[in-house]
């Protein structure tokens, strides 16, 4: 009888313990479709069983010290901040208890300490996140070598709050110190390189050292299209680098590297998507601040058809693009073109909802142009005769044109 019931305590346990390591996959499911809450509650499930392992089938405690550090690691990337260090010293102290009795205990409490200092950092507590992230640094390098590449991960968090605490050259060190470590590891060609180089080239923009960051920051997106492994992420730094080109006003360089993203998102993810849609709208907007007024109606004409298959041809979006490229037509001289595009914007105004401000102010337009062409027929034959206005417009509709861009986005 005794064997029996050990037999059946076995196989409970070992069903038990088969449901955990489910779970641990079921998780990784969660995370790939952003399922947080999804997440946190397989977490607190697994907890539950390795109380019961360890409480009621004697399992080792060390399961029940990765469950709570699993759960408030959890809770640390969701930024529930006090259940991530409740759960989070739990597991530090337990596993303290066990450093005499299971091996692995020392090398898995550095990963502890790591998260409770990355907790302390983004929760505001930035000098006590240093503190432990120190001790984590030295423990780890005693384990398992200064050399060896575990210690990046906690390099990485020391940067994090060495930037928020503003002390700018110890983040960078940090990273560097990070990135000698990856270079040792894989080598120069390797993904894990161009994230470094990514956040150093945030820290130097951050103290307005623009030529660093930029030099960095086109470094990483070499690398990340010589790697061409991840896409999106190729084009999201192609994105960035464009914006920062823009600061140092070089144009044509930041409209090479938009064009480079909108060709990656395009062939990743078709031309009817709201990724390329963006870059396609980043790229209106600089051709406008540059002032190619030519060039930047070709874009927006290929825009037009990319809103109307994402938005449909009733929406704000739609209609909006529509008058900017009205408004485009008349600084080009183009009268009759502009009158005709300001008409079709003006029909889908009046069926929406709060548009009574953009029904006046292209009513208002539309009889500007009636009464130029009136006064200038020649421009209704389309003439090339200039506008003697044209330069005057040019220079006041550019940033209202600009700034209605970027309000484009919120209405999406």
């Amino acid at each position: 009888m005794e064997e029996m019931n050990l037999s059946i305590a076995d196989r409970i346990c070992g069903e038990l313990e088969e449901k955990n390591r489910v779970l641990s996959e079921y998780v990784k499911d969660k995370e790939e479709i952003g399922d947080k809450e999804g997440v946190i509650q397989v977490r607190i499930h697994q907890l539950a069983l390795c109380k019961v392992l360890v409480t009621v089938h004697n399992r080792s405690s060390f399961i029940l010290v990765q469950a709570h550090c699993n759960l408030g690691e959890c809770y640390l990337n969701y930024e529930y901040f006090e259940q991530a260090l409740e759960h989070l010293t739990v597991s530090l102290k337990l596993n303290g208890s066990l450093f005499t009795t299971v091996e692995d205990s020392k090398a898995y409490h550095p990963h502890i300490l790591t998260l409770l200092g990355k907790c302390y950092i983004q929760a505001g507590g930035i000098d006590d996140g240093l503190n432990l992230l120190e001790k984590a640094l030295k423990m780890n390098q005693s384990i398992a070598g200064e050399d060896n590449v575990s210690n990046a991960s906690i390099y990485s968090v020391l940067a994090e709050g060495y930037n928020k605490k503003k002390e700018y050259q110890r983040a960078i060190d940090s990273l560097t110190s990070m990135w000698e470590l990856y270079e040792a590891q894989y080598g120069m060609k390797h993904e894990a390189i161009a994230k470094v180089y990514l956040e150093m080239a945030k820290i130097y923009h951050k103290q307005k050292d623009l030529t660093n960051a930029l030099d960095l920051q086109k470094r990483a997106l070499t690398l990340l299209m010589e790697l061409d492994q991840q896409p999106d992420l190729t084009a999201e730094v192609a994105v960035k680098q464009a914006q920062w080109l823009q600061e140092s006003n070089n144009y044509p360089e930041a409209l090479d590297c938009l064009r480079n993203a909108e060709h990656l998102y395009e062939f990743n993810h078709g031309l009817i998507d709201k990724k390329t849609a963006k870059v396609k709208k980043s790229i209106c907007t600089l051709l406008l601040k540059a002032g190619e007024y030519e060039e930047a109606l070709e874009e927006f004409l290929e825009l037009e058809e990319m809103e109307k298959g994402l938005h449909g041809e009733g929406s704000l979006v739609y209609a909006k693009n529509l008058k900017i490229i009205a408004t485009i037509l008349m600084i080009l001289n183009r009268y009759p073109q502009a009158f005709d595009y300001y008409s079709r914007a003006l029909n889908i105004f009046r069926t929406l909802r709060n548009s009574k401000k953009f029904v006046k102010e292209i009513k208002e337009k539309m009889t500007s142009i009636s009464q130029t062409l009136k006064s200038n027929p020649e421009l209704a034959r389309g003439s090339p005769q200039k506008d003697p206005i044209r330069s005057q417009i040019s220079n006041e509709e550019r940033d209202k044109l600009t700034n209605e861009l970027k309000a484009d986005d919120d209405d999406a």
